[in-house]
């Protein structure tokens, strides 16, 4: 053993040349400095991320959304759709998790071209893991590279789920990645080819790359030096880069998709997100329209979850292909949404770091003396861009003449039908529904502004309790229409005692004339089955989500509320069904 230890030592003395003192020097200087570089940068983001609103209920429970993670990331059970863009991007993700291990490995392999770890870097499965993913990542970024070549939008027939998003990054990542995986193929069949050790099994592709190779520990050095390059490209760029989600979301769709709203089996949207103003829950009593912030007017009005989503966003397109607003020829992709937002966050974020907040009124509150006044001196410590961005509207139509315009278009804002399809596409589980509710209601609530086609709605819900504006005395005229006794809570009865089920009608089940057939034969169902149950009087209204309504393109949210009491269960209509289409 001890022959073999000398025998080892002095081949490493004889193949280290001036060229691996060099490129070893160079590697060991660049692979400090990209750390620094990313941890600067990360720790920036953080700070970033945290000028949103609180956000309490996103951190427990924690075994349901740790487990949570563990499958999606496991199962890639969002990427897996499109079985072969979510069996490349596994390959590709698991190379870049464990093929950490191997990259780190090229650092003293520059240095030493017969270096390996102790232990395990001589171990069989070592090197089987070793041989796995470098064909494995080498394989899966090669096939995302064609499909997005294949799908590229310089052909505008294809309606491509890449349109509008940035080529440059994307670019550069699948160039790392793909000289990452090819570092790890070559280096290995590098050191097979100068030691002329090899194994069927563990080493079944580089041994037949490593004919075709010389023996030669320079270049393995320089197969090593080109691994660890590639990695520190990448800690530099995404460090110096925190708008590049396509990279970013390697680490922080891990967070995103263990804060997500809906956990299990609810993928998409379940009940509209409470409205939220620094992290407490609005109610038509608790509400101070001077002091909370009724939806989202400004960038920090979302929470930090929302900044996290916007970070997050890999551009993918998957929400756009999806979007029926985006396939029927609407201004509204999700994907350019995010992305907008999440561009003109970090744009700002300078002048919010610095502490510029600006009240409803759009007058400084954070930068002020103590007399008031504003700290001009502070403020031009800003960089101009920041302040440019910080004076731009949330939502309003685009700049003309260069001018920077609204951050989001009013028609694109009010072009989405709450569908959910985005939310339930979305591989790293971005809530784009919740953040365009959320800028629905400032623009309903605050400054009063929606499409017109609303303005008939809101005076009916406002005067009669319904959207169709009929009276409330004809919400119980589908019960005449019928040969069955229905029992109403408040005309024929006074308690839900004695009574199992009610029917919630809704207001769409009761006006609507195509509901109301649904609504009748749900009640004749019932009847069959010998259930008792009763509905409500003449005298409901409307419910609206306090403290206005949830803004959205569709007024069956008023037939989604449910009710229930200490003894009566709810049963809620299947003309929630018809009325989406009403």
């Amino acid at each position: 053993m001890h022959d073999v230890d000398q025998t080892y030592l002095a081949a490493a003395e004889s193949d280290i040349t001036p060229l691996n003192i060099a490129l070893g020097t160079i590697g060991a200087i660049a692979f400090v400095v990209a750390w620094g570089i990313f941890f600067r940068g990360a720790l920036r983001m953080v700070r970033i991320i945290a000028q949103g609103q609180s956000a309490k209920d996103r951190w427990l429970p924690f075994i349901p959304r740790a487990a949570e993670v563990v499958v999606e990331f496991l199962a890639h059970t969002k990427m897996i759709k499109n079985r072969t863009v979510g069996i490349a991007h596994w390959f590709v993700m698991v190379g870049f998790l464990l093929g950490m291990v191997l990259w780190f490995e090229a650092l003293p392999q520059t240095f030493d071209p017969h270096f390996h770890w102790p232990v395990i870097g001589s171990s069989p499965i070592y090197h089987l893991v070793d041989e796995i993913l470098g064909i494995a990542t080498f394989v899966g970024i090669l096939v995302l590279i064609v499909i997005r070549q294949v799908k590229h939008p310089r052909n505008p027939a294809l309606f491509s789920r890449f349109a509008g998003s940035k080529f440059l990054p994307a670019y550069t990542i699948e160039a790392i990645v793909f000289f990452e995986g090819l570092g790890m193929i070559m280096v290995k069949a590098g050191k097979i080819a100068m030691t002329g050790e090899s194994d069927p099994v563990t080493d079944f592709f580089t041994r037949h790359v490593a004919e075709l190779l010389p023996n030669s520990p320079t270049m393995v050095t320089v197969f090593a030096f080109i691994k660890l390059m590639s990695g520190v490209m990448f800690l530099i760029l995404v460090g110096s880069n925190l708008t590049w989600g396509v990279a970013w979301h390697r680490f922080s769709a891990f967070f995103n998709i263990y804060f997500k709203r809906e956990l299990g089996s609810r993928r998409a949207l379940g009940a509209a997100k409470e409205m939220v103003s620094n992290g407490k829950v609005l109610t038509m009593e608790n509400t101070d329209p001077d002091v909370d912030n009724l939806g989202a007017g400004k960038i920090e009005d979302f929470s930090w979850k929302g900044w996290l989503d916007f970070t997050t966003c890999t551009e993918c397109g998957r929400c756009q292909s999806q979007c029926p607003a985006w396939n029927t020829g609407k201004p509204l992709s999700p994907k350019l949404l995010i992305m907008g937002l999440r561009d003109h966050g970090y744009a700002k974020a300078p002048y919010l770091l610095a502490g510029g907040r600006t009240d409803t009124a759009g007058e400084q509150i954070g930068l002020v003396n103590k007399d008031g006044t504003v700290d001009e001196a502070a403020l031009e410590k800003i960089p101009a861009e920041a302040r440019a961005e910080a004076e731009r509207a949330l939502v309003g139509p685009a700049g003309e003449d260069g001018a920077l315009g609204g951050v989001i278009d009013p028609e694109v804002l009010w072009s989405c039908t709450t569908c959910g399809a985005c939310v339930e596409q979305c591989p790293v589980d971005i809530e784009h529904v919740d953040h365009i509710v959320d800028m629905r209601r400032y623009q309903v609530l605050i400054e009063s502004e929606f499409p017109h086609e609303l303005a008939g709605l809101f005076k009916n819900l406002e005067n009669k309790g319904n959207p169709w504006g009929q009276s409330s005395s004809q919400r119980t005229a589908w019960i005449d229409e019928m040969d069955i006794d229905i029992p109403v809570y408040g005309q024929d009865v006074e308690s839900f005692d004695g009574f199992e089920y009610l029917f919630w009608v809704g207001c769409a089940g009761a006006f609507e004339d195509r509901a109301k057939k649904t609504t009748k034969a749900v009640a004749e169902l019932l009847d069959v089955a010998a259930v008792n149950f009763l509905v409500l009087g003449r005298a409901r209204p409307a419910p609206v989500t306090p403290p206005a309504a949830r803004a959205t393109s569709s007024c069956s949210r008023c037939s989604r509320s449910r009710t229930s009491s200490s003894s009566t269960r709810s049963s809620t209509a299947s003309p929630r069904s018809s009325a989406r289409s009403s």
